[in-house]
């Protein structure tokens, strides 16, 4: 029996090239079909992506104006930002004020007197030591009883109600040096005063002897052995001429929901305090961010939709041509619902100031929204309440726009919706390219079995008329 080593070769022709064109004639437009589908979907599922992409850009452009809390901010001004800085909150109200600034708070700094030294020893007992209404003890024995390791005791102390200690080492005045034990209290304010009272082991606890050397009380000068070098003192500045003092330099509430921190004392030739103003207004320039921005946000969500939703009309040499979203139901609903969002009027508003048209905010022909600004910043002027009905809560115009947008981009939203459903067509379309490979490569299969059948048969054929050839032409010579 014949056998064929390659297809084509019995028969001498090209078979391989034959069953090639037969199943691409059969696949390719099928391919073609597929293919053409799926850059179809994938294009919407694209073009839906960015047209998410600005509408969560615009919403998140609604967050300040949707809060009634944003409306009711304030601006504080200093006079003389070297004086004083101020804030202010939502609950301050509009007004001017005169404010000096009479001195600062400061924390009551204490110096003992002098010792030879870190290691100079001082004495034994108990030291107590008060800031204000608070105090703690300090035991000192005689094996810990120098300069330094008072200093560390008085830090580690576990009860240590505010007071830092540390060692300062001077020039003694005769070419020497000294060194000083410093107390300071951690807060500032009037009530940061510090005394330490000692129960001295050599039984005299206010000599300079011994732990004694310690003992300091403000209202005690003649016994004490340390010196003030800063005063517990409260801030204290003037409002309109009246008197006001606070344990730091901040003064909260001393006006209404306004913060004043005192940063120096100003005085003039003759060392008078003089003063600067301090204002509070409305924050309408922090609105106006807010809208410009708003506007700003839709203008490019619009942009978005107009191009992704375009249709141009064939022209010489030029084809019609569409964007990809163009009849999209999903985009043209969501564009509905932003237009009527925008442009329906506001039924908690103030009549004068119920729509956006009302403050300079209108539609032009492309849809995007275009401000006069004389007529918005005449609007806010004078008129942040009706302002904050007209943009702010759920019925306003940010709030109901806010929600027609979390209802369409939500997980279960009209975006996500068709997404899935784009998803799933897409999902499709694979099953069918890779069912058609199947099927096409079965075929193929099929046609390549038959083909060598032939091929066989035609290479038998072939075999037989050869021999018959040669048979007819030995009888023809023995003839």
């Amino acid at each position: 029996m014949t056998t064929t080593s390659a297809l084509g070769s019995g028969s001498g022709l090209d078979l391989t090239s034959l069953l090639s064109q037969m199943i691409t004639a059969e696949k390719q437009p099928q391919i073609d079909l597929i293919t053409q589908q799926t850059t179809k979907v994938s294009t919407t599922i694209s073009a839906l992506g960015a047209l998410k992409s600005a509408a969560s850009s615009f919403q998140s452009a609604l967050s300040d104006l949707k809060d009634p809390k944003f409306f009711t901010g304030h601006t504080a001004t200093s006079g003389d930002t070297s004086m004083f800085s101020v804030t202010a909150d939502g609950t301050a109200d509009a007004g001017n004020y005169s404010i000096s600034v009479l001195n600062l708070a400061s924390a009551n700094k204490i110096a003992s007197g002098n010792f030879t030294g870190p290691d100079a020893v001082v004495g034994s007992g108990k030291l107590s030591i008060s800031v204000g209404d608070e105090a703690f003890d300090v035991d000192v024995s005689s094996d810990d009883n120098t300069l330094g390791e008072i200093r560390d005791a008085i830090n580690n102390a576990p009860n240590n109600t505010g007071v830092k200690a540390s060692l300062l080492t001077v020039s003694d005045g005769n070419g020497g040096t000294a060194t000083k034990l410093v107390l300071t209290a951690k807060d500032t304010g009037a009530n940061s005063q510090i005394s330490v009272s000692v129960a001295d082991d050599d039984g005299n606890n206010t000599d300079g002897s011994g732990l004694s050397q310690l003992y300091y009380s403000k209202s005690d000068a003649d016994n004490s052995h340390f010196s003030e070098v800063n005063p517990a003192l409260d801030a204290k500045i003037t409002i309109d001429s009246f008197t006001a003092t606070s344990s730091t330099n901040d003064f909260k509430d001393a006006i209404a929901g306004v913060t004043i921190t005192a940063l120096k004392p100003v005085v003039d030739s003759d060392k008078n305090p003089t003063s600067a103003d301090l204002n509070i207004a409305v924050d309408t320039n922090s609105v106006k961010t807010a809208i410009q921005k708003f506007v700003t946000a839709y203008n490019a969500y619009a942009g978005t939709y107009n191009t992704l939703t375009s249709y141009t009309a064939a022209s010489a040499g030029q084809a019609a041509t569409a964007g990809p979203l163009l009849g999209n139901s999903s985009a043209n609903l969501l564009n509905t619902r932003l237009r009527q969002g925008l442009t329906n009027s506001v039924t908690d508003a103030t009549p004068n100031f119920n729509s956006l048209a009302a403050i300079g905010i209108t539609t032009k022909a492309d849809g995007t929204l275009e401000i006069d600004d004389t007529k918005l910043s005449k609007a806010l002027s004078g008129n942040m309440d009706d302002i904050a009905k007209l943009f702010s809560g759920d019925n306003g115009v940010a709030g109901r726009l806010d929600k027609q947008l979390s209802d369409s981009l939500s997980s279960t939203g009209l975006f996500q919706n068709t997404q899935n459903t784009l998803q799933s067509q897409l999902d499709d379309l694979q099953k069918q390219a890779t069912d058609l490979d199947t099927r096409m490569d079965a075929k193929e299969a099929s046609y390549r079995a038959q083909f060598t059948a032939l091929d066989s048969l035609v290479a038998q054929l072939k075999q037989t008329g050869n021999f018959l050839t040669q048979q007819l032409s030995n009888t023809s010579s023995s003839s």
